[in-house]
């Protein structure tokens, strides 16, 4: 087998991989929650009525653009005729798009670094536990961390000349993925700098200005929908407002403290290991590492040491709680500083050894990262909800109330989006229809 039918195969057996390890069972373990409900709901409908704004944002507001939506439409499109439009195809769609950003990363890196260490990296991003879990959901945070791995891998495979069409596209999707989720600019706003800044090293000015031009068309015309919403809509709170409200009010910088909590939240969504490890001088090590053996590559630190950076900078006027999954598109930067700091190595034995025995450690540990995925996200109601629906769709076309009688339900459950999809009706004066546990259904 060549060199190239070797990668090919690689990367195959890691896309089905990953992808089995974030949709295993998902049909019986779906997070059908308001939210998942809601944005199904949008997707069943027509391409003319997307919304041209994000989803709500617990920073205030809404997204800054449609991205979240539009993919999610494409995803019914696409993977709903297997699953009679089910809301668990928009967590397979979720995972099939978080599971080729993770492929096309590994092919990128595979060629920069040993594929051993390549593997060991994308592998060990993967499979975090919060990853797995989160993979499957309807939610955008996980399509936003996707969009990042593209455009991570794109900003790594630029080389020292890249074409403007490149610049573009990895414009694009750092764009795309700051509309999916706001925690997206952690990692957009340092690569779009870089990518203008790199040209300026060797004082090619004309390039940079070119390059700005191309990425500021980009940015302008991705957020076309939002233009649109601002004139027709001037009262609409679009981005984050109630965030931005809160930092205005700091009184002090609290960078050091700032810096704890953001490489803190990262290992923890990446390790789950908060009680005994924490992150902030192991992190500053490979950082510094990586900073200086890669000194003159301005993308390649914009997408590795960048973002925490970024991260750290802004919350450093942040003083309230923090959500972990804020930090879901800066896990693949955080661990490809450490892996690139174990490629600059002195000696080219010494980082394949240290690739293989990392890959190694990644392999043993996934029966473990697997089983602590399933702490997230899992609801185990939806299958009784989906047999329930599914029998209730054909012995009744038309029901008055449908009502549960098993335990766990949660409150913002939309009881009646399966049964409707499956052709049923909403009717005054029809039966009633109970759910019971394992699926078991009566009609009065």
């Amino acid at each position: 087998m060549t060199a190239s039918r070797a990668r090919l195969a690689l990367a195959v057996l890691f896309f089905a991989y990953v992808l089995l390890i974030r949709t295993y069972d998902l049909a019986n373990s779906f997070l059908m929650l308001g939210e998942q409900t809601r944005d199904w709901a949008i997707a069943l409908g027509s391409w003319t009525d997307l919304p041209l704004t994000g989803a709500p944002s617990t920073a205030g507001g809404r997204g800054f653009g449609p991205a979240y939506y539009w993919l999610l439409w494409i995803g019914r499109v696409i993977v709903g005729p297997f699953t009679s439009n089910l809301p668990h195809a928009g967590g397979i769609w979720v995972a099939l798009l978080q599971s080729a950003a993770d492929t096309w990363l590994l092919v990128v890196l595979a060629r920069r670094v040993p594929t051993a260490l390549a593997l060991a990296i994308c592998l060990f991003i993967a499979s975090s536990p919060f990853d797995i879990s989160i993979s499957g959901v309807i939610w955008n945070p996980p399509v936003a961390a996707a969009l990042i791995k593209m455009a991570t891998a794109l900003a790594l495979s630029l080389g020292e000349s890249p074409s403007t069409w490149r610049i573009a596209a990895t414009a694009a999707l750092s764009w795309l993925a700051v509309q999916a989720h706001l925690s997206a600019i952690f990692v957009a706003a340092p690569l779009v700098t870089a990518l203008v800044a790199q040209p300026l090293l060797s004082h090619r000015w004309r390039r940079a200005g070119q390059f700005l031009a191309v990425i500021g068309a980009v940015i302008i015309v991705l957020q076309v929908p939002y233009f649109i919403v601002r004139i027709n809509e001037p009262d609409t709170a679009v981005g984050p407002t109630a965030a931005l409200a809160i930092m205005a009010q700091a009184e002090s910088l609290q960078v050091v403290n700032s810096y704890d909590k953001v490489v803190n939240s990262i290992g923890e969504l990446l390790v789950r290991q908060m009680n005994t490890w924490t992150f902030q001088w192991p992190f500053l090590v490979v950082a510094l590492v990586v900073l200086v053996r890669w000194r003159k590559d301005l993308p390649r630190l914009a997408v590795t040491v960048g973002p925490i950076v970024g991260a750290t900078v802004l919350f450093s006027t942040w003083t309230r709680p923090y959500d972990s999954y804020w930090f879901l598109t800066a896990t693949t930067a955080m661990t490809l500083t450490v892996g690139l700091a174990l490629a600059a190595l002195p000696s080219e034995p010494i980082v394949q050894w240290a690739g293989m025995l990392v890959l190694a450690g990644v392999v043993a540990w996934q029966p473990a990262r697997i089983a602590a995925s399933k702490d997230f996200f899992s609801y185990p109601q939806y299958r009784t909800m989906r047999l329930g629906s599914i029998e209730l769709a054909r012995q009744a076309p038309a029901l008055r109330d449908i009502r549960v009688e098993f335990e766990g339900a949660h409150p913002t459950m939309d009881k009646y989006i399966m049964y409707r999809i499956l052709g049923g009706r909403i009717e005054p004066g029809a039966p009633i229809a109970f759910i019971g546990e394992g699926g078991h259904v009566r009609v009065e």
